[in-house]
């Protein structure tokens, strides 16, 4: 990783975290202490964050405007939508399974959550949940590779991210999609991207699609599988009637915020 990609990467997690300490930081970068802290006196001329002792918090402007809104789609969705959705996927976690948290804000947010759920072993290429995950699991088995920034938020990816995978099984994985369609299937727009995920389905018992309501009816550039290869999906309230139907109709199981 870059430079310019380390500390925007440093700015995230301050933005998410509000206060943070070195070791953290030191961690979720793979850098020493001494890198951090050039990194913070940067960041704090320029008036992004005030150093305090074995950390960093967030200016209250910046705190201002920071992460009103999270900016993976095109559409927003409230963020009570995004607590509901990442709520009810972690209730398909249980203590001791091993799992995979992909892209996207809503992976992001049930990174969140995972301190409700115990004995965890947790692989992921979402560079910006890695704080949140660190202090709640067992294990954290982190994918190297070449980084890519999609919307403000940080993957890895290619050939190095797949190979790490190699020999390696999970239970349960949880991938953010950007197109699900009754007729294409569940799609995403970056092939680096699209060939993770593809991994992933080979090395998962289950996997778990989160996809918000706006995500339907949009197809992406690369096709992952047909919709009901998958028979977990964990949606919003406001996902349309047809596609409860559909899901009802060829036993695949719809969580959403409210009762169906």
């Amino acid at each position: 990783m870059f430079p310019a990609q380390r500390i925007a990467a440093l700015k995230q997690i301050v933005r998410e975290q509000k206060t943070v300490d070195i070791a953290t930081l030191c961690s979720a970068l793979n850098v020493s202490d001494v890198t951090v802290r050039k990194y913070l006196d940067q960041l704090e001329q320029e008036g992004f964050l005030k150093k305090m002792h074995g950390g960093a918090m967030l200016m209250e402007e910046e705190s201002e405007i920071a992460f009103d809104t999270m900016p993976e789609s095109d559409d927003m969705l409230e963020k009570e939508d995004i607590e509901q959705i990442a709520s009810l996927a972690v209730s398909l976690i249980e203590d001791g399974d091993s799992i995979f948290i992909g892209q996207g804000n809503l992976c992001l947010a049930l990174a969140k959550k995972l301190h409700a759920v115990s004995n965890l072993t947790v692989i992921t290429n979402n560079i910006n949940a890695v704080p949140d995950i660190l202090p709640n699991v067992r294990k954290l088995f982190f994918i190297g590779g070449e980084v890519l920034v999609q919307n403000g938020n940080m993957y890895s990816c290619g050939t190095k991210a797949i190979n790490q995978l190699e020999d390696i099984f999970v239970q349960k994985a949880f991938i953010g999609v950007d197109g699900i369609d009754m007729s294409i299937g569940v799609t995403v727009n970056d092939f680096e991207l699209y060939e993770i995920i593809e991994k992933i389905v080979d090395i998962s018992r289950e996997v778990v699609v989160l996809a918000e309501h706006t995500k339907c009816d949009k197809i992406g550039l690369h096709k992952i599988a047909n919709l009901d290869q998958f028979k977990i999906y964990v949606s919003d309230k406001r996902l349309d009637e047809k596609y409860k139907q559909y899901f009802f109709e060829r036993d695949i199981k719809i969580l959403t915020s409210y009762d169906i």
